[in-house]
């Protein structure tokens, strides 16, 4: 099924159009400056950035009870759960981390990306899933399409709406624009998986997020996690290769990494597929698990504790 170019994009929202975000104040706006940004040695803000949160958990202490709750239910029931201290003390510090790097524009377009000749490997005409999980440097991988091709993207509301307010507003266009300069197609997750069998149907890209709430039981991160399956039902039903993909910590900085493709046909179900996707982001996740954001964040699981996490 071969489908044309200009009828999938009349069907993809405008994203590429700037947001104005409203203004919050001078506070959050010099906090998303870029500008300020190249001022500073990113070694430098990485350091203030750690001072800062060393200082936050002195006066709030309360933060730290709620990472050591976040990394428990991560890295419960794997070698690492001895090191629980540790990992919550460095979760606190490793969002701000990441976001440092998303917001040096010209170090994400930078990043390597390694494993592309997988990619490249892929019989023509099959299309491929990249499988992503809330891991990382947001939009760390911006400039993977300019390898591989356009790339259909799945996300929430929040990017292709107003923007929001403030600080959180200039995230969301941050990530925004550097996705569609670089060649991301963004589509509105919920009620996408049409479109999206149709863009993987002839050959095409797309990439979705596997650690999402759902219904299928899956062995995550050395427990029972209670997952969406459309990662696997999707390259299942269009024949499509599964490529987990992932930013990971390389020395001091960051590298684009793709895994080996994973081929349905390989699989005797989808449920199998799907669990072979998550053993692949469970041990690249367990590289740096404190970078892994909490299942209990807002829209996250209902209940996530080291034993397993349920969507409800």
């Amino acid at each position: 099924m071969t489908v044309e170019a200009d009828d999938l994009a009349a069907r993809v929202e405008d994203a590429a159009t700037p947001r104005p975000v409203p203004w919050a104040g001078p506070v959050a706006r010099l906090r998303a400056s870029t500008t300020l940004r190249r001022l500073v040695p990113t070694p430098v803000a990485l350091a203030g950035l750690d001072l800062a949160v060393r200082a936050s958990i002195r006066l709030r202490p309360e933060r730290l009870a709620r990472a050591s709750a976040a990394m428990a239910a991560v890295v419960g029931g794997t070698p690492l759960e001895a090191e629980l201290p540790a990992l919550a003390a460095r979760h606190l510090a490793a969002w701000p981390r990441a976001w440092e790097t998303t917001w040096r524009p010209w170090a994400v377009r930078r990043l390597p990306i390694v494993g592309l000749e997988g990619v490249r490997a892929v019989e023509p005409g099959r299309g491929v899933v990249f499988s992503r999980t809330h891991y990382g440097v947001p939009a760390g991988l911006a400039s993977l399409p300019r390898s591989v091709g356009p790339i259909h993207l799945g996300v929430g509301g929040h990017l292709l709406s107003d923007a929001a307010p403030g600080y959180d507003g200039y995230q969301n266009e941050q990530i925004r624009h550097l996705l569609t300069t670089s060649g991301w197609r963004l589509v509105r997750a919920r009620g996408s998986r049409e479109l999206f069998a149709e863009v993987l149907r002839s050959g095409g890209r797309v990439q979705l997020n596997l650690d999402v709430p759902g219904s299928t039981p899956v062995r995550f991160l050395g427990k029972t996690v209670e997952m969406a399956g459309g990662t696997a039902r999707l390259a299942w039903d269009t024949d499509s290769v599964v490529v987990p993909a992932a930013v990971l910590r390389r020395g001091r900085g960051w590298v684009g990494h793709l895994d080996a493709p994973i081929d349905p046909r390989d699989h005797p179900t989808w449920e199998s597929l799907l669990q072979a996707v998550a053993d692949v982001h469970s041990r690249l996740v367990l590289t740096a698990p404190e970078y892994l954001e909490s299942p209990l964040r807002d829209g996250g699981w209902a209940v996530a504790t080291g034993d397993g996490w349920r969507a409800r």
